[in-house]
């Protein structure tokens, strides 16, 4: 049971982490009008990590 309850845990702090970065990414889009890549490129995100927020932001 415990190691369910820690797989939980893991997924929701990953989510977190997720949202996290997507809406500073969102506005910097809004705020300086740049494209979700500029953006990326500003807050240095990995490259291998981009397509999972760019499947975040499009929600």
């Amino acid at each position: 049971m415990c190691n369910i309850s820690e797989g939980v845990e893991r997924k929701g702090i990953e989510k977190g982490i997720e949202k996290g970065i997507a809406e500073p990414i969102r506005n910097i889009m809004d705020s300086l009008k740049m494209t979700m890549e500029q953006a990326m490129d500003a807050l240095k995100v990995p490259e291998g990590e981009r397509q999972k927020y760019v499947d975040l932001l499009k929600q």
